[in-house]
């Protein structure tokens, strides 16, 4: 065979391959957004994978702010629970020192114990199961390019489609933000949505009362603070609960959100950002076994 024909057949299959892989893989031009907020995890052999009774042991965790907002000092709060009695040397709670940077890609570490000990006699083999718990405050923030207009045929900007964009990293999202003509009013809807593994609350919750499970801090949850920027007024409601969030600003709900405005006889593409603040609650756990001396 010639080369020239070895060649040329190399090439004819290359290009199928990528046409190929083209049209089952479609290319996007949107990123998506990244959803973790602050991540623990428990270090490795620390706890390990079994102890004995009496015999002393550390607990370490890791973690890592991995979303776009900065957590000050001083205001995470990470519980240990499901030790119980039995074990000495164990702090149950902790704060971080230090602010944690957004989008870390390195992690701090919490001390809970460095001589953990689990003290009651055993007969058998018992498993205890750790939980790790993170609350903390958080926020983020959507930007949308809005057509204003009083015509479904504007000439500045399109008025159907997606208009998100840029959305900061977090738990919690904007998503899904369109707007649409209905009779004399320019129609905007939202939605807030939850992304993560945890629970979202409002952020003036006490997560040292959460942790008792007391009853005002968790009706508090499933909600988050709103505020709307931009250059018109909207008149926003939340359409689970009925209500107006004054001045573009309040309580919401996670869900949709429905946003309205008087038609204009200008034409114009506007900007707008949405902004939410909340507390996050998050979890992970460990068994532990426990044998007997």
């Amino acid at each position: 065979m010639k080369i020239s024909t070895i060649i040329f057949s190399v090439i004819l299959v290359s290009s199928l391959v990528i046409l190929s892989g083209a049209a089952q893989c479609p290319q996007s031009n949107q990123t998506a957004t990244n959803t973790a907020g602050l991540e623990t995890s428990f270090v490795k052999d620390a706890p390990p994978v079994s102890v004995v009774v009496g015999n002393e042991f550390p607990i370490y965790a890791d973690i890592l702010n991995k979303g776009g907002e900065f957590i000050n000092a001083g205001t995470a709060k990470f519980y240990l629970g499901g030790l119980g009695p039995n074990f000495e040397g164990v702090k149950l709670t902790l704060t971080n020192d230090k602010t944690l940077a957004k989008e870390s890609v390195f992690a701090d570490q919490l001390t809970f114990a460095e001589k953990a000990k689990y003290t009651f006699p055993l007969q058998e083999m018992t498993v205890v199961p750790i939980i790790l718990t993170s609350c903390y405050s958080y926020g983020g923030r959507a930007q949308a390019t809005l057509c204003i207009t009083g015509s479904n045929e504007s000439k500045v900007c399109q008025l159907s489609g997606e208009k998100l964009t840029a959305s900061t990293a977090g738990p919690m999202q904007i998503a899904n933000i369109n707007e649409q003509l209905l009779k004399d009013k320019l129609v905007l809807t939202f939605d807030i949505t939850n992304e993560g593994t945890g629970e979202v609350f409002l952020p003036d919750t006490d997560c040292d009362k959460l942790e008792t499970h007391d009853f005002t801090e968790t009706s508090k949850q499933g909600k988050v603070n709103v505020k709307i920027t931009s250059r018109d007024n909207f008149n926003c409601k939340l359409i689970s609960a009925g209500s107006q969030i004054s001045g573009m600003e309040g309580i919401s709900p996670v869900g949709k959100v429905i946003c309205e405005n008087d038609i204009s006889n200008q034409d114009y593409s506007s900007p707008m950002t949405i902004e939410i603040q909340y507390k996050y609650r998050d979890s992970i756990s460990y068994n532990l076994n426990v044998i007997p001396a």
